[in-house]
């Protein structure tokens, strides 16, 4: 009996005003990433796919370059570690991965609702698990592979129940669905470069590189770099300094006092931020089975993210 009352005791006592501070940061990064839809999808009315992806990585790669150079000029001290080809080659398929997320997810946005976009993309912890038990021998439970199937066949019903309003909403939750997969490729790159290189300048990198990759299909297309006019341009600029830095930003800094779990679990109140956002703001109301099938893949998810990771 006196077990449970001194870990009661011992979790009531860190519950510190630092604790409190970084509950409210972790918070305050779940609703400005999941902003990032809804600035994405008024972006998208007037630009391309293409346009608002490669907007939003130039922009972040600039902030993050300014960022580096402040710290480089007051000499505040980087584990930047070596520069070589490992690192280089990483930084590109982590830019290239990036890259196709961001273009997918804007596409996703301009032809399905932000609500089914933005929680299929983030089924990314089951593709990163998922690929880190196929590439690099990470065993998972039982309740693993049980959170993966539910969390599947919500995504199927999901796309079931749009193939009866319209023939595009289902490529737009396919997109969702694809952009989940390359932003979980993304994931376990960094998570592959952060023990030799800063995340300023992981960040500053891949943004940088995203950008090169997507001005030649901006290009080719014959579309302007430059919105076209005030209001995207305004929402273009909102999703990367808060969704992308602010948002990203705030996730990272939360990892020094939460574990990655849980801060991955906590990722799961973002599609149901942004539908409340998206029935607000466009007056997009979710469906009674769609409802039933987000709740269903959040199920899903939430087995996966709290598995074992040794089975």
């Amino acid at each position: 009996m006196t077990q449970p009352e001194s870990i009661q005791s011992s979790w009531i006592q860190n519950l510190s005003t630092r604790s409190i501070l970084s509950a409210l940061v972790l918070g305050f990064a779940l609703f400005a990433l999941a902003s990032g839809s809804i600035f994405m999808k008024i972006a998208t009315q007037e630009m391309s796919a293409n346009q608002v992806a490669f907007s939003r990585v130039l922009i972040a790669a600039i902030v993050f370059g300014g960022w580096n150079s402040i710290k480089a000029i007051t000499h505040q001290e980087q584990p930047t570690g070596e520069m070589g080809w490992r690192e280089v080659g990483l930084l590109t398929g982590a830019g290239a991965s990036f890259a196709c997320f961001i273009v997918l997810l804007a596409w996703s946005l301009a032809h399905t609702q932000v609500a089914n976009a933005t929680l299929l993309t983030h089924m990314m912890p089951i593709f990163t698990t998922l690929g880190g038990w196929l590439f690099l021998g990470q065993r998972f439970s039982r309740q693993f592979w049980i959170g993966l199937v539910i969390a599947l066949c919500g995504a199927i019903a999901i796309g079931a129940s749009d193939l009866n309003l319209d023939s595009d909403t289902i490529w737009g939750d396919v997109a969702a669905l694809g952009s989940a997969v390359f932003i979980a490729i993304e994931l376990l790159i960094v998570e592959q470069l952060r023990s030799r290189l800063a995340t300023p300048i992981i960040a500053m990198s891949e943004s940088a590189i995203a950008s090169l990759l997507l001005l030649p299909l901006v290009l080719w297309n014959g579309a302007g770099i430059l919105p076209p006019s005030i209001e995207s341009g305004l929402a273009v600029l909102a999703a990367a300094l808060i969704t992308q830095v602010t948002g990203h930003g705030l996730l990272t800094h939360s990892l020094k006092q939460f574990s990655a779990g849980l801060v991955s679990v906590a990722l799961l109140a973002v599609p149901i931020i942004a539908a409340g956002l998206a029935m607000g703001l466009f007056g997009q109301m979710i469906q009674w089975g769609n409802a039933i099938a987000f709740l269903v893949v959040l199920a899903g998810i939430y087995l996966t993210v709290t598995a074992p990771k040794n089975a």
